[in-house]
């Protein structure tokens, strides 16, 4: 008899379920290669956004860390030169990172995501972005 066993989550929260995080991992992927792809200041806060979402949710894994220094690298390098764009190595480090954060996703559960989703939409709304 096999059987996983899951981390408890405090009374009160959502588990994340395999449709949710599914879902979730596609929209981070896509938004990466979007990013990649087509770069631009909105593809790059949409990014940014997820990451500091996920971050506010308290996850807390190293490819969420690689993830965030790389986007700090790109940030600023279009402070330097204004246009938005990653080299290889960091196209390269943005998608091992999405692999790495993938992984931690089940962990998180879904109303604290969602609070933190909303904590950084309103904050974003507030600055501007």
């Amino acid at each position: 008899m096999s059987f996983r066993l899951r981390r408890k989550l405090p009374p009160g929260r959502v588990p994340m379920t395999s449709p949710a995080r599914n879902r979730l991992a596609l929209e981070l992927a896509t938004s990466v290669e979007t990013l990649l792809a087509q770069p631009s200041p909105g593809a790059f806060n949409q990014v940014s956004k997820m990451l500091a979402a996920l971050a506010g949710a308290g996850m807390k894994s190293p490819a969420l860390d690689q993830a965030s220094n790389t986007m700090n690298l790109i940030c600023d390098r279009y402070e330097r030169v204004g246009k938005v764009g990653a080299s290889a190595d960091e196209a390269a480090a943005l998608r091992a990172a999405i692999a790495g954060i993938d992984q931690a996703l089940p962990r998180l559960a879904v109303d604290v995501l969602a609070r933190a989703v909303a904590e950084v939409e309103a904050f974003c709304a507030l600055a501007g972005a």
